[in-house]
């Protein structure tokens, strides 16, 4: 059996988790929502646009990302 590593960072993992989507495509909406309602030079609004980034241009498995097979502590 091979063990992938997972590409989001645990940080990143647990806002998508806490987010409850059931696909990338829906956690890319969730995400570009809160991108319109957070202020621009909170910290939060960076680290949503960076995961929305992180999601859209590298080849994410959402599937596996939101699952424990994928996290190493």
């Amino acid at each position: 059996m091979i063990m992938m590593n997972s590409v989001l960072t645990a940080e990143e993992r647990y806002v998508l988790q806490s987010l409850g989507c059931k696909d990338k495509t829906q956690a890319l909406s969730v995400l570009g929502e809160m991108k319109m309602i957070l202020p621009i030079r909170s910290e939060l609004f960076t680290q949503v646009v960076c995961l929305s980034d992180k999601l859209e241009k590298e080849k994410i498995d959402y599937a596996y990302e939101m699952s424990a097979v994928g996290f190493r502590k």
